[in-house]
């Protein structure tokens, strides 16, 4: 039988064993494990394990919004059907943010002045919604309220001034040849420039009112009758030629320059068949005109986002079909911290209403077969294991 004094040693030191041994264990993870909760190191190999609950996610939505001559149909149309699309951000728990930007970008022969609110509505500024609101969230209001809010954003004043100034002067029978009609359309119209694209470039270069949130995703809608530039620039017009934030096939490597891991959707609600394109060109006695919206498709492609039909007459589907999209992005993997002959899963069980969801690992990734319902759970437990020095 061991004496007191002698258990005493023999505890002492093997508690300053296991303290070392903690110790090592400890300061000899590697900096991608410290600081992660779902992570321990037990002799020199990571262990991850976590189970991970579907949520909604959280999602920026962006609308840019064409605000010239000819577009107060379309955003009615859109304000139509906008209360059905954010309930259902409502009823999947997504964690939203929605702001509106317009297509109009300052320039020397476009200044800020008394039509774009004195600059207010141009290069990416967020459309303040009632109370001095830059974006809605579900906290901006009951679910009618929020609807009003958007109905009033979306559908532009300064869109129906331009339309009425139009109409009263062909109906006035004055020359639209002349510097008066230059002058007077200057004062009562945004500019003709649209530049949609460069305008999503400016938002997330800029973050205005920090509305793009680091861990959300983002999603950008454009809605416009006319390609960027009003497609001058395939006539090497003079003022008109592309720069890179106008390119549809740029903006999400510049979004990604950014932002480098976040998922990014864009979608389009654009003339895109000659039907269209001669509803739209008949639109103010013909006064102005539509062309396809070749760069606002470019970048929907570039996400596999939507690209809709702006003539459409009721925008149900194509809504929809955006959200669908949205859902599709938010939860279809997992991300783990290493792959191939390191990487030791052992456990991923799935609990979810949908009995047909499988998963499997690809690279550095658990994927599915399908997104996963609200209210699914994944839990997941593998190792990294550390290869020889």
């Amino acid at each position: 039988m061991l004496s007191t004094q002698l258990k005493f040693i023999v505890l002492a030191v093997g508690s300053a064993v296991l303290l070392s041994a903690c110790s090592a264990v400890k300061f000899s993870a590697k900096a991608d494990c410290e600081g992660d909760t779902t992570c321990v190191v037990q002799q020199g190999t990571q262990i991850y394990e976590d189970t991970v609950n579907i949520g909604g996610g959280n999602v920026d939505v962006l609308f840019i919004n064409d605000n010239s001559a000819s577009m107060s149909f379309e955003q009615a149309r859109l304000s139509d059907r906008l209360s059905l699309f954010v309930a259902q951000f409502d009823q999947r728990f997504i964690n939203y943010r929605m702001a509106v930007a317009t297509s109009d970008v300052s320039s020397s022969s476009n200044p800020p002045r008394n039509i774009n609110q004195n600059g207010a509505l141009q290069d990416g500024k967020l459309i303040r919604f009632s109370g001095n609101q830059p974006f809605l969230t579900q906290s901006s209001g009951n679910a009618s309220q929020r609807e009003q809010m958007f109905r009033q954003v979306i559908n532009r004043p300064e869109t129906i001034s331009c339309e009425n100034f139009i109409t009263s002067w062909i109906n006035s029978g004055k020359s639209r040849d002349s510097s008066a009609y230059s002058s007077a359309y200057a004062e009562n119209c945004p500019s003709t420039d649209e530049r949609g694209i460069y305008t999503a470039n400016l938002v997330a270069k800029n973050n205005p009112d920090s509305f793009i949130r680091p861990e959300a995703d983002l999603h950008i809608i454009f809605l416009a009758d006319e390609d960027v530039r009003s497609q001058l620039y395939w006539n090497n017009t003079p003022g008109f030629a592309l720069e890179d934030f106008d390119k549809g096939d740029r903006l999400l490597t510049n979004i990604k320059s950014t932002y480098p891991q976040k998922t990014v959707g864009l979608h389009a609600i654009i003339v895109r068949d000659p039907t269209c394109l001669s509803s739209q060109n008949s639109q103010l006695g013909g006064v102005v005109s539509g062309s396809y919206g070749w760069e606002y498709h470019k970048a929907a492609v570039s996400t596999s986002g939507v690209s809709g039909n702006i003539c459409a007459s009721d925008y149900s589907q194509q809504l929809q079909s955006i959200f669908d999209n949205i859902q599709g992005q938010i939860v279809d993997k997992i991300a783990l911290k290493c792959s191939g002959s390191s990487l030791v899963i052992e456990n991923i069980t799935i609990s979810s209403s949908d009995p047909s969801i499988t998963s499997q690992v690809v690279g550095s990734e658990i994927q599915f077969n399908k997104k996963l319902p609200i209210g699914s759970s994944v839990y997941y437990k593998y190792k990294c294991i550390a290869s020889a020095q």
